[in-house]
């Protein structure tokens, strides 16, 4: 599916996306792009990824959870970027619409650091 994407196959996660604005008006907007979603090497098909750079506190977990995610660390890694910062990761749907959450940040939290291998 990652080669031949339709502008049908965008009509799921479009109307995913306008759910969450109506539903969550007051929800900070992160970059937000309809992608391949790929888990462990397994092409979910067309979803929304969420990207946030240096996310308030808080928000990136109230994301994760939006989209059913019990793991917000759950492919959370201690390497860092070319830019310097750590990447926090976890996957979810929205609907029937895979979704994949990303907080790029100068560092993994306290609370979180136990938790990351």
């Amino acid at each position: 599916m990652t080669g031949h994407r339709t502008v049908r196959d965008l009509l799921n996660p479009v109307a995913a996306v306008a759910l969450i604005a109506q539903t969550h008006p007051d929800l900070p907007a992160p970059v937000i792009e309809v992608a391949p979603i790929i888990r462990d090497r397994k092409d979910l098909g067309t979803g929304i990824r969420l990207q946030m750079h240096w996310p308030e506190d808080g928000i990136y977990e109230r994301w994760a959870n939006l989209v059913g995610s019990d793991d917000p660390d759950s492919h959370t890694s201690r390497l860092r970027t070319g830019a310097g910062n750590v990447v926090r990761r976890t996957f979810g749907t929205y609907g029937c619409v895979p979704i994949e959450v990303i907080a790029y940040l100068p560092d993994i939290p306290a609370a979180t650091a136990a938790t990351v291998s």
